[in-house]
């Protein structure tokens, strides 16, 4: 009679842990990720809300992207990558974030492997995505954590942009000024496309020179387009304005080829 009780209580314990849409909505989640190794984009979006918001991994990108912008970002990833896969570590039922209890939702700790088609070089990401659903059992929201910048940068073909900025004797701390503030370098960091964005100063020949690396040169020339002719700070203006011959004191480098790297 005990373990009969011990059963029950156990049955009642599990069956308020849990979600009846779970089992269901982890069979979606799974066959997202089997219709993203096949490339069947027109599968996978099947399996969506319209209504979706997607958090993704790139630096800066505070608001979710919409329907259209996730049909984007996968046909993007199958169009760079070949031969992917997901080897999860586990799935995991999530929870209301207020009631602690099951939802429906699905986690996912995992693996993605693939061949960059661009580089040839090999994928290897680690990361976690999560899943919620909608009453109708489409995927609503999801969230993707990985280091983007670093798989780009470790796979990706290099798009690297060398600018030089030869300052006005006397100039230099009002140019570290203009760089350093919110409209300056760190909003080219946040800019759609920069992956990597470094910048420093030469004393000998006087000149700031500032690296980025870009996810390609024509997102560095829509940036480039809207420094000079779209940005309300007009801080392209008053950079130029420090340099030794004005405009013609700033230099972009590129498009660039045959890029490199080495390691130990």
């Amino acid at each position: 009679m005990r373990q009969l009780i011990l059963l029950l209580v156990g049955v009642f314990l599990f069956s308020c842990n849990s979600n009846p849409n779970y089992e269901k909505n982890l069979a979606t989640a799974k066959k997202l990720f089997q219709l993203h190794e096949e490339e069947k984009l027109e599968e996978q979006l099947a399996l969506i809300s319209k209504d979706i918001k997607v958090y993704t991994p790139m630096y800066g990108s505070s608001e979710p992207i919409g329907y259209d912008g996730y049909m984007k970002m996968l046909k993007g990833y199958q169009d760079n990558f070949e031969d992917i896969k997901y080897k999860a570590s586990t799935w995991l039922p999530g929870v209301d974030t207020v009631s602690l209890k099951p939802d429906g939702s699905v986690r996912t700790y995992g693996t993605w492997t693939g061949k960059n088609s661009s580089t040839g070089k090999v994928l290897n990401l680690h990361g976690y995505w999560y899943f919620n659903f909608d009453a109708k059992g489409k995927i609503i929201a999801q969230g993707d954590f990985f280091d983007y910048g670093g798989m780009m940068q470790s796979v990706g073909p290099k798009h690297p942009v060398l600018v030089t900025l030869e300052v006005k004797p006397g100039k230099k701390q009002a140019m570290e000024k203009l760089l350093n503030s919110p409209d300056g370098l760190q909003t080219t960091r946040n800019y759609d496309g920069n992956l990597s964005l470094e910048a420093f100063f030469n004393e000998k020949s006087y000149t700031y020179y500032i690296y980025g690396d870009w996810a390609s040169y024509a997102h560095y020339q829509k940036y480039l387009d809207w420094r000079f002719k779209g940005d309300e700070s007009k801080i392209a203006e008053k950079v130029t304005a420090l340099c030794v011959g004005g405009k013609e004191g700033l230099i972009p480098i590129f498009p660039n080829i045959d890029y490199s790297s080495f390691s130990k």
